[in-house]
């Protein structure tokens, strides 16, 4: 499977039944969030791939509309939950009003768990950027999601898929979170189209 590329139903149902596995037995140390949203994930792959074959299904093989929408839903549902635990946290440098408002990013960049060399100048940027950062986390996670699931069109589809793409960027530059948030981009490709 890495080798080649490729994969097909019987690989990806043996790496999801070991996911489910390991998850199963895995104590404390599965039981984050990205680990079902994987295996979520894995399971809808199976819905994609060639029964059998390794070789590449051809572009023109549609993708079936049930897979579309579940992985749409699934990421609708990963944005809003990202979004709303910020606001139900009750922390007021997330909320839009009072003494702290708006200020969470001035401190995020120094507290992170893995900075990267770039963290720096992302601290070191304007508070007034820093609100606008926090405006726009609101917007990208609480009301962007949509675009992916109302059926407004594939354009604006496409333009809620680019602004979550847009928005892993910059969490990933901005920090090491590639750990996390790899496998957004292979769904946010799919749930787009």
């Amino acid at each position: 499977m890495f080798v080649l590329g490729a994969a097909n139903v019987p690989m990806l149902m043996g790496l999801w039944i070991c996911q489910r596995s390991i998850m199963s037995v895995g104590g404390p140390w599965y039981q984050f969030g990205w680990e079902p949203q994987l295996a979520e994930l894995t399971f809808y792959a199976m819905f994609m791939a060639p029964l059998l074959s390794l070789s590449q299904i051809p572009c023109i093989t549609p993708v079936p509309v049930v897979t579309l929408w579940a992985m749409r839903w699934l990421s609708f549902r990963i944005m809003m939950g990202a979004g709303l635990i910020k606001l139900r946290s009750g922390d007021p440098k997330w909320k839009l009003s009072g003494p702290q408002k708006l200020s969470t990013m001035d401190y995020f960049y120094e507290t992170q768990p893995i900075p990267n060399p770039l963290t720096r100048y992302f601290h070191k940027m304007p508070k007034a950027w820093h609100r606008f950062e926090v405006l726009a986390n609101h917007f990208v996670e609480l009301i962007a999601p949509w675009l992916l699931i109302l059926p407004l069109g594939r354009n604006l589809r496409i333009a809620g898929g680019a602004i979550q793409i847009i928005f892993q960027c910059v969490l990933i530059t901005s920090g090491n979170l590639r750990y996390v948030l790899d496998h957004s981009y292979h769904e946010l490709d799919v749930t787009a189209n």
